[in-house]
């Protein structure tokens, strides 16, 4: 982890929501290309998958394996 976030957690946390904000923003742009209005529904749930579970990963490496606050 680069030197800055082990000693300015507020930019740790900046650059948490920084990722997770382009993330976000990219996948339903990407995932809405290929998602039409007669898809089925478990089209719609692998959307929602692929949308917000890398976020959620980045959160738990970052705080709660690399110890965010500590």
């Amino acid at each position: 982890m680069p030197k800055i976030f082990k000693e300015n957690k507020f930019a740790l946390l900046a650059a948490n929501i920084f990722l997770i904000t382009i993330w976000v923003t990219l996948s339903k742009q990407i995932i809405d290309l290929f998602i039409t209005d007669s898809s089925p529904f478990y089209i719609y749930k692998l959307g929602d998958l692929i949308r917000f579970i890398p976020p959620i990963w980045v959160t738990y490496y970052l705080w709660i394996v690399r110890k965010g606050f500590k």
